[in-house]
């Protein structure tokens, strides 16, 4: 991380991710206030929000008496929360695909054309963040729009983890133009009001990310 006079509270937090995400600290490693807030040339106070945000996120556990640490994450974890993931979202698709409106329809249509965008672009923490905004979004309408607010819940809190983020910077060039084409699909099946086809769609976009995530979890914690 390089010092900056001029960093916002955001770019604070951009930075600690990144290093987060870049794996520059070990998993249980503990993030002391001070020695961020050097290294970055700010307060302690824009370093103790970066720290609260990314512990509501999962990037790190906050321990009361103790600090802050990195929360160590195992591909247990990883396969627990997409094996989650495909038992709920397919089906919230497929009963979205019956109740979805026209004005979300065409909201979705827009964020499909930004990640798109997006994943024409050098991935890097802000075009990360970028696609992460637009993507929750995009998926978060169409969760809601199912009419199952326990599942939705469900589903949200799955997903507001490090491993769900990490997703976008796992994959390659494929991977990017793959995943921007089943959004377009995604959108296309709902208009249709084709509840198998939202629902198959929907099971191969999980997989694939699962997938890269997967791959590169081992890539990056080969056995011993």
């Amino acid at each position: 991380m390089q010092a900056s006079s001029a960093r916002s509270p955001d770019d604070v937090y951009l930075a600690i991710k990144q290093s987060l995400a870049e794996n520059r600290f070990g998993a249980g490693q503990y993030l002391r206030e001070e020695q961020l807030a050097k290294s970055l040339g700010v307060s302690r106070t824009p370093v103790r929000e970066a720290l609260r945000r990314l512990g509501a996120e999962g990037w790190v556990e906050i321990r009361p008496n103790y600090g802050v640490r990195v929360k160590a994450w195992s591909l247990q974890d990883a396969r627990e929360i997409f094996e989650a993931r495909l038992l709920i979202e397919p089906f919230l698709a497929g009963r979205a695909a019956l109740n979805i409106g026209a004005t979300e329809i065409e909201r979705l249509r827009a964020l499909a054309e930004q990640m798109s965008a997006i994943t024409r672009q050098a991935s890097t923490p802000e075009t990360t963040e970028a696609w992460f905004a637009a993507n929750g979004e995009f998926h978060s309408i169409i969760t809601a729009a199912a009419g199952n607010a326990r599942l939705d819940r469900s589903l949200t809190s799955m997903k507001e983890t490090p491993l769900i983020k990490w997703t976008f910077d796992s994959y390659n060039d494929e991977h990017r133009a793959s995943s921007a084409r089943q959004h377009f699909e995604i959108v296309q099946a709902l208009e249709n009001r084709n509840v198998a086809w939202a629902e198959a769609i929907t099971r191969c976009h999980i997989l694939a990310a699962e997938k890269a995530v997967l791959d590169r979890y081992q890539r990056e914690h080969p056995p011993a």
